[in-house]
């Protein structure tokens, strides 16, 4: 139940201000109230619902300056595990990133997005995994399911295709291969934060008319 709607909430299937009634769920679903309410209170606890006092629940709002908050911590965290990683790279986990990069390409050729940006979160969830931090790798747990849903808004408007998207992480992986640091940092902070560069873009070209 808890994953059915959290995921119908990433994939924006239920929008930003639609209501939730637990009994219209329940009924629907043909099952008791209980686990439906257990399931949005959890949603809440995440920030993908929010309750309003005599109204119910509704799918939170996508609010600017909370995805500026949340994109200037997983610069900050990702780069973290990122330089952690880097001494202990093996021949085997450059493999296994350029598996998941050929899933990505695969999943955008179906134009399965649920399922590209799943692994575009698995792609940089690997670094977290492999620095060996739990307690970060808690905290990017927490700001995947955000970010998963902003993903899924603005992947088809702010690029051509999502094969672009898949593709912008095979020079990822080669630049990993330099053991560069400086570099490397330059290349992946570039690419986190390629979106807002997009989205600024396209403000600036509104406001001018173009």
């Amino acid at each position: 139940m808890y994953l059915a709607l959290r995921e119908s909430i990433v994939k924006g299937e239920f929008y930003p201000g639609f209501r939730l009634l637990v009994l219209d769920i329940a009924n629907a679903l043909k099952i008791s109230q209980a686990p439906v309410r257990e399931a949005m209170e959890r949603l809440k606890q995440e920030g993908l619902l929010d309750s309003k006092h005599n109204k119910g629940s509704f799918v939170s709002e996508i609010k600017q300056d909370e995805l500026e908050e949340l994109y200037e911590l997983r610069e900050l965290i990702e780069w973290n595990a990122i330089k952690r990683s880097i001494p202990l790279l093996e021949p085997a986990d450059y493999d296994q990133l350029n598996e998941i990069c050929e899933k990505m390409i695969y999943a955008a050729g179906q134009d399965d997005l649920f399922k590209f940006i799943e692994l575009d979160m698995d792609f940089h969830g690997f670094f977290f995994a492999k620095s060996g931090n739990r307690s970060i790798m808690r905290l990017w747990d927490q700001i995947t399911v955000k970010m998963k849903r902003f993903l899924a808004i603005t992947n088809k408007i702010y690029f051509p295709n999502l094969i672009s998207i898949a593709e912008s992480h095979l020079p990822l992986i080669e630049v990993l291969k330099t053991g560069d640091e400086i570099l490397i940092e330059q290349k992946f902070i570039r690419h986190m934060n390629e979106v807002w560069w997009r989205m600024n873009n396209k403000k600036e070209d509104t406001q001018a008319g173009r």
